[in-house]
């Protein structure tokens, strides 16, 4: 009797799991048309979900715009990491759209394994796209995770920043030694941009500039801010030959300091161009910007050693003397031109006066000096500075050439009294108009108002 009451239990077991597998199959077929018909619904009241994926990827990428100033960091509020915790289907768009993805602000400073799984996989999602990276914080001694990271992604590196910091940078290993440790010819082949940026000003010594630019054969653009030189060092090491010159024919856009907002430091010092203009030749260069010039010398001969086809050029000379005829007759191609005076109190009146008369006879009295200008820029730290009567007779002069654009920028009118005690009189303002009438555009005053 046992035997059979355990061969029916059995069975009645057998076919309890077979009622339950096919009331499985039924749940999950239900489930299958609940999702399918929650679908149709959003196709019909989400006007989004109808749209090809394409046209939806667009739209991610105008609420995360990818022409921002500065890159998106992994935070979980902000585009592209907010778009993951809508829905699924704006999750599965924001996963399906590299582009997202291809820019990212990293902190060097140890925060933790999720923060650089979170980076990986925020890099990993660009798939092979062109990366965009900046490395800040309060030192750059790089953390072995961001290392990795970098090293990972390196052959997809177009655009590189450093952020430096002063305080901890004095104590640390210079940026450029991360990268050159690295064990590879050619560490960031595809690196297109770098940019070294301070909130203080850092101090390099003779080469380190040239080493960082050795990371990247085929670098277009370098930009490095808020850095001095120990000048007479610099000579030494020149003496000695340890640093050589070095040519780099990719590099077109060459940028050193903050013109017009930054032209000095306090106390003068800024000698951070003098080692880039001394040890390179370039010969591809077309846009060149210097906020301080401690040699005139070294510019004379970095023009004339690299007959670069220069279309820009926006200078800010510093308290040695600039010869302008000398040096902008090694540039003949430029066609935009923009000069600043100091904006330090302690070096502006006849100085800046000097400086801008001087700039003025040269373009009057040489009008087949720079045959190709087309917009000429001034900025001056206060309107008296400027020779009004001559800088009609040099615009009158330039007209008959090639010169469309004239701007005269005031950058410091806190201390006037009266703006028109210290304007052009009516006959050079009646010149100007004139000028103007003609076809010319003519600002005079600060940059938000003109008073002409």
């Amino acid at each position: 009797m046992s035997s059979s009451v355990a061969a029916a239990l059995h069975r009645q077991i057998d076919e309890l799991e077979a009622a339950i597998e096919a009331q499985k199959a039924v749940l999950q077929d239900l489930m299958s048309q609940h999702k399918q018909a929650q679908h149709r619904l959003n196709l019909f009241i989400d006007p989004m979900a109808r749209l090809p994926l394409e046209i939806q990827s667009l739209v991610f990428l105008c609420v995360a715009p990818m022409e921002s100033l500065q890159n998106p960091t992994p935070k979980p509020n902000t585009p592209p990491m907010v778009f993951l915790n809508v829905c699924r289907l704006w999750h599965d768009i924001a996963l399906a759209t590299p582009k997202l993805w291809c820019r990212i602000e990293m902190d060097s400073l140890p925060r933790g394994s999720k923060y650089y799984e979170l980076c990986g996989a925020w890099l990993s999602r660009a798939r092979s796209l062109p990366l965009s990276v900046s490395l800040r914080g309060s030192t750059m001694r790089l953390q072995q995770s961001v290392q990795d990271l970098v090293t990972r992604h390196r052959h997809q590196l177009e655009d590189l920043t450093l952020s430096l910091s002063r305080t901890q940078y004095l104590n640390s290993t210079p940026p450029y030694i991360y990268f050159k440790t690295w064990g590879d010819d050619s560490l960031l082949p595809c690196l297109k941009t770098l940019s070294i940026k301070s909130d203080d000003e850092v101090f390099f010594g003779p080469g380190e500039w040239l080493n960082m630019l050795e990371i990247a054969p085929n670098l277009a653009s370098f930009s490095i801010q808020n850095t001095s030189c120990d000048l007479d060092m610099l000579d030494e090491v020149e003496a000695q030959g340890s640093v050589e010159r070095t040519t780099i024919s990719s590099l077109t856009d060459l940028r050193l300091g903050q013109p017009r907002l930054k032209a000095f430091s306090a106390s003068g010092l800024g000698g951070g161009s003098s080692i880039v203009l001394k040890f390179l030749t370039l010969p591809a260069l077309q846009n060149l910007s210097i906020s301080y010039l401690d040699s005139a010398d070294v510019l004379i001969h970095f023009l004339a050693r690299s007959s670069a086809p220069l279309k820009s050029f926006d200078f800010a000379p510093g308290s040695s003397g600039w010869p302008v005829a000398q040096c902008l007759h090694l540039m003949p191609t430029i066609t935009d031109l923009r000069i600043s005076g100091p904006s330090n109190h302690h070096l502006r009146g006849s100085w800046d006066q000097d400086r801008f008369l001087s700039f003025l006879q040269v373009m009057s009295t040489t009008p087949d000096l720079l045959p190709n200008l087309h917009s000429l820029t001034l900025s001056t730290s206060m309107p008296v500075t400027i020779d009004y009567d001559e800088l009609l007779r040099m615009l009158n002069v330039r007209s008959t050439r090639n010169l469309q654009c004239f701007k005269l920028y005031f950058m410091n009118l806190s201390r006037l009294r009266s703006l028109d005690a210290d304007m052009p009189n009516d006959q050079v303002r009646s010149g100007m108009l004139e000028l103007a009438n003609g076809g010319m555009k003519i600002h005079v005053g600060p940059e938000y108002r003109n008073l002409l």
